[in-house]
């Protein structure tokens, strides 16, 4: 059956006394794996739109109670129209759904705005008009949060919805309570119409917050630019010391939602939420923020398939340049991929700079690995067929901790960094990498013998385990990972590479090509490979 789109403008011409709920509605049912999610009772890949052949799908994260309450829905930038509709906007979906919203995240079509916005439209009916009742949400308190280039689609779907004022009596949803943009971009956005924040980095050298400030004094329905300072243009890029802006967007939207129901499952709000016991989910699933260091805070998400025996697990090392990230953002379309093999899969917190060195980064992911393999049988995997995964920065930390880790099944490393002396930069400058890590401000002899101590690309070892290098053509690192990719083949090391022809730097930016998407495939067969 073929799903035809209504433009927005036809919606105009249909009778008042429309059914508030549609008869033509799509089942809400969660397809493919449901692994991938972000938060725990997850219905992933809800198809809303497109054909059978090319669906156009959605997650949504409703709560385990029959409370109403606040949808949100998250837009993740980039371009292509399906793939990880979490991608750049982990921290935003966890954020809002720990504090009590329903959230969802949906693909779109972004060729062209207008296909966009049909496409967010018809999302919003799948979930305001025909499941409503069975999601428990307020189908006129919806927020729509957009990052990057998807800020124009949701100033324009507001500014529709809105002009129509028939809402959902004439076969549209009703218009969003709120739009909030982080790091949003604002080529052919229109003015904004309901209440709108804009929340932009102060340094941002993509999209200058003078843009935001311009968008602004074109609304009418009140808007606001909240600059965070120092922050560069993704919001997934920022620091922790500039985390506050999360706390103060749920401020904001208070007035707008009302009250929001406390979330009715295990939270998982940074530094509010309790913490969850080791044991994995009877039957399987997912459990949050598992403490695995105590004395530092830290702490690992786990999902774990239904089976009856210890399946293989992948440990997943977010980056971010040492200094940003976390448990969901940057890896997390490896989430997917591993638990659709059947897999396991646990994301690990680790300490930031500036507040540690490298050091402390790397002593942190042995002791979650040691947390791993002693809770191993409460959490049903097998600690001899463990694959520790690593990207950029922490493709680093993943490859130098290796070296002492011989009984490691595997280790994946995506677009890495192996020689950090060549990186180090003048330590007179503050944001050299040599400052950055290890607080070096003179490049003494000291300085060079730590820095080569780190640089898994100066330490080839045949007794290293199976290792994967993986980077995109695209990407400056790819240059590293040949020159570690050769010292290791003249060890004797066991290691295998793939180029991902014309890709950049970020395996979120890889679900942008489909011709990218080859990456998941050959990863996986690796994987599987060395855990059979």
């Amino acid at each position: 059956m073929k799903l035809v789109l209504l433009p927005l403008f036809a919606l105009l011409i249909l009778p008042p006394s429309a059914s508030a709920q549609p008869t033509d509605c799509l089942p809400l049912l969660p397809t493919g794996t449901q692994g991938g999610a972000l938060l725990p009772g997850a219905m992933m890949n809800v198809r809303f739109g497109g054909t059978e052949g090319a669906p156009l799908a959605l997650d949504v994260y409703p709560h385990a109670d029959r409370a109403t309450r606040p949808l949100a829905v998250v837009l993740r930038g980039g371009t292509g129209t399906v793939g990880q509709r979490s991608s750049y906007v982990g921290q935003l979906v966890e954020t809002l759904g720990d504090a009590g919203y329903v959230v969802a995240a949906t693909d779109y079509r972004s060729p062209s705005l207008d296909a966009s916005a049909e496409d967010l439209t018809a999302a919003l009916r799948l979930l305001t008009m025909c499941h409503a009742a069975a999601l428990h949400v307020d189908q006129y308190k919806v927020v729509l949060v957009a990052e990057d280039t998807a800020a124009p689609m949701a100033l324009l779907v507001a500014a529709r919805l809105k002009e129509l004022r028939l809402g959902r009596h004439a076969g549209a949803p009703a218009p969003p309570t709120a739009v909030v943009v982080v790091g949003g971009r604002f080529t052919n956005a229109p003015a904004p119409v309901v209440p709108t924040r804009v929340v932009h980095g102060g340094d941002d050298s993509e999209v200058p917050v003078t843009e935001a400030h311009a968008l602004c004094r074109r609304g009418t329905g009140g808007c606001e630019v909240v600059e965070v300072a120092g922050a560069s243009h993704r919001a997934e890029n920022w620091w922790p010391s500039q985390w506050s802006y999360k706390a103060a967007l749920l401020e904001w939207l208070a007035p707008h939602v009302g009250a929001v129901p406390a979330p009715a499952r295990p939270a998982a709000a940074a530094g509010g939420g309790p913490a969850s016991s080791g044991h994995a989910p009877a039957g399987g699933g997912l459990r949050k923020r598992i403490v695995y260091d105590e004395a530092h805070g830290l702490s690992l998400d786990a999902w774990v398939p239904s089976a009856t025996s210890p399946t293989p697990a992948v440990v997943l090392v977010h980056g971010g340049g040492w200094e940003a990230g976390d448990r969901v953002t940057y890896i997390a379309p490896m989430f997917a991929l591993a638990a659709a093999r059947g897999w396991a899969w646990l994301s690990i917190d680790y300490r930031l700079t500036p507040e540690v060195t490298n050091r402390e980064q790397v002593t942190d992911v042995r002791a979650a690995l040691a947390y791993v393999r002693a809770h191993a049988a409460e959490l049903r995997i097998d600690p001899r067929r463990l694959v520790l995964v690593g990207e950029s920065a922490s493709g680093q930390l993943v490859t130098h901790v290796a070296a002492s880790e011989p009984t490691l099944a595997g280790v994946v490393s995506f677009y890495g960094v192996y020689d950090l002396v060549a990186m180090a930069g003048d330590p007179a400058n503050p944001r050299s990498l040599a400052r950055r890590l290890f607080r070096i401000m003179t490049m003494d002899a000291a300085a060079q013998a730590t820095l080569r101590e780190f640089s898994p690309g100066l330490r080839a070892s045949k007794a290293l385990p199976p290792l994967l290098l993986i980077a995109g053509t695209a990407d400056r690192l790819i240059a590293q990972q040949r020159a570690y990719a050769a010292a290791l083949t003249t060890t004797g090391a066991r290691v295998d590479t793939v180029e991902v022809d014309g890709a950049p730097h970020g395996m979120e930016a890889w679900h942008e090509e489909s011709g990218w998407r080859v990456w998941e495939q050959q990863v996986g067969a690796w994987i599987q490979r060395i855990v059979k």
